[in-house]
């Protein structure tokens, strides 16, 4: 078993060679030593049972073939905070595209799972299939990252969306510099955000539900509150050509969500003094795209992550 411990940047511009090449160089700069590896096709493919078993236990199960051997994963249940990600997941090798569940261990499986009924369910329901270029990354205290750049597609029923994303995972060391090289990066490049995972966009192609602008509500989590205000930012920054009445209008739930952020945050704030100089950067903010929001976001969500699995998961395996 493995803890996954990702975060997950979502480019705003359309990848050319210059864009590649300047996050190449951001590579090169923010890290002392830089491993690149060759560019690699990457075909994966997503199983559900046809009562979305995995779903309902906040897991996911794919296959994936690189360089002409498969290998099965499945995700457990873990945190997300905006674009930080924690997940146990367990890796093992498959004979073809259609993963054998008996490989994995036992232990993993909720109490009374009949694995082979699972089996004999199974079915595709997914592909995300791209071509990923990595580097792997040493800063100077030793800690290791892994930076991945995919481009490719989500596919499903004969539909499709666009892949191009750059994820951050760590390796090894110290979690804290995670976060602080992707604020570098950010700072530097076209970025936002990631606020959903490549099979969470998977379901929503299956099952036709694209990104819908989320009206504020009260009573939601903090974590649903940071969710819903990532993904309207990002619908905000895409809108093509929204009429002046709505664009006024959206605007100003956006407004409404980032208030109810700030107060649920004044709330924590007698517990937890780490958040009291976010608050005070965030009267300065307003709530619309851009780079000052993206890194107070990032912010958050490193405060939001529970510091002990963190520090658990910089241990990689386990």
């Amino acid at each position: 078993m493995s803890i996954e411990v990702e975060l997950k940047l979502w480019l705003t511009e359309a990848l050319s060679e210059s864009l590649l090449a300047r996050i190449h160089s951001c590579w090169q700069q923010l890290a002392v030593k830089v491993e690149l590896a060759e560019p690699t096709q990457l075909l994966n493919a997503y199983f559900e049972t046809p009562d979305q078993w995995f779903r309902r236990h906040d897991s996911g199960l794919r296959s994936r073939l690189k360089k002409g051997r498969f290998e099965q994963t499945i995700k457990l249940a873990g945190q997300q905070q905006g674009a930080a990600h924690i997940r146990p997941e367990y890796n093992v090798p498959c004979d073809a595209v259609l993963p054998k569940l008996s490989a994995f261990p036992a232990h993993i499986w909720p109490e009374g799972t009949d694995v082979a009924a699972l089996q004999q369910q199974l079915q595709e329901m997914f592909r995300t299939d791209f071509i990923r270029q990595s580097a792997l990354l040493t800063l100077a205290d030793g800690t290791v990252l892994e930076a991945v750049l995919d481009q490719g597609q989500v596919t499903a029923g004969g539909q499709s969306q666009p892949i191009l994303e750059l994820e951050l995972e760590l390796v090894s060391g110290d979690a804290a510099l995670l976060f602080q090289l992707a604020r570098s990066l950010c700072q530097q490049l076209p970025l936002a955000l990631g606020f959903q995972s490549k099979a969470e966009r998977g379901y929503a192609l299956v099952q036709q539900q694209p990104l819908s602008w989320q009206t504020p509500v009260q009573g939601l989590s903090l974590s649903q509150q940071l969710r819903a205000l990532l993904q309207n930012l990002w619908l905000q920054q895409h809108a093509q050509q929204m009429p002046g009445e709505f664009a006024a209008s959206f605007a100003a739930e956006l407004q409404q969500q980032w208030l109810w952020l700030q107060q649920s945050l004044q709330n924590m704030a007698t517990q937890q003094q780490l958040l009291q100089p976010l608050l005070a950067q965030a009267a300065t903010l307003k709530a619309e795209p851009g780079q000052a929001m993206t890194l107070w976001l990032l912010a958050l969500s490193e405060l939001l992550l529970d510091v002990t699995a963190l520090e658990h998961a910089a241990g990689g395996e386990a």
